[in-house]
């Protein structure tokens, strides 16, 4: 039998803004825009590829924030990232 596949993490390029729901990002427990600077693909075989770390600043609803985020992210949340990984 043959393992299931692992998903496969989209590009992410620095600047990317992410719109996450609670759930799509772990240890937060609200909605969470980020604009992204570094994505951490190396580290999510330990998550079977589900989940990639991502480094960024918070943006609030209103524009403005610049707080430094290490996000848990989960990969079908990602634009780009296949419907399997869901």
């Amino acid at each position: 039998m043959k393992p299931p596949s692992r998903p496969t993490i989209p590009a992410i390029t620095p600047g990317t803004v992410l719109q996450l729901n609670k759930e799509d990002w772990r240890y937060g427990g609200y909605q969470l825009i980020l604009k992204v600077e570094q994505v951490r693909p190396d580290l999510s075989a330990y998550y079977d590829n589900r989940w990639v770390w991502i480094i960024g600043r918070s943006i609030g609803m209103d524009g403005t924030g610049d707080d430094r985020v290490v996000a848990l992210v989960r990969v079908a949340a990602l634009p780009g990232a296949e419907a399997a990984a869901s």
